[in-house]
């Protein structure tokens, strides 16, 4: 997946995690930025299914709040969607199963339970 962020990637400064309903999970800021960037990047590529209804997205920001990029995440079909401003969304498949991926789902779903 390393290979499928977008350069601006090195400049981010916070990421937030967002259900695709449109809920603020959380905020990831400087170095836990970082290790969640670098757990993505480390996602072994899968095959792709047919659906692409991500369940949680990922917004990059840079020091002064400009949006770099967002991620989004379906675990159904295996698809990020990698998507960059003025630029068409394009789809990365995943392997679901991975430690990486299922790490991220963790903390998805670690900050979704506490915000209830």
């Amino acid at each position: 997946m390393r290979e499928h962020l977008p350069t601006s990637a090195s400049g981010v400064r916070r990421l937030e995690a967002w259900t695709i309903a449109g809920d603020v999970l959380g905020t990831w800021e400087d170095s836990a930025a970082t290790v969640v960037l670098e757990l993505i990047a480390t996602f072994p590529p899968g095959e792709g299914m047919r659906c692409f209804n991500p369940g949680y997205a990922i917004w990059a920001y840079a020091a002064d709040d400009e949006l770099l990029f967002d991620l989004e995440f379906c675990y159904r079909c295996n698809w990020v969607g990698v998507h960059e401003p003025g630029q068409r969304q394009r789809l990365v498949p995943f392997d679901p199963n991975s430690v990486p991926a299922k790490e991220l789902l963790a903390r998805f779903q670690t900050l979704e339970s506490t915000r209830d």
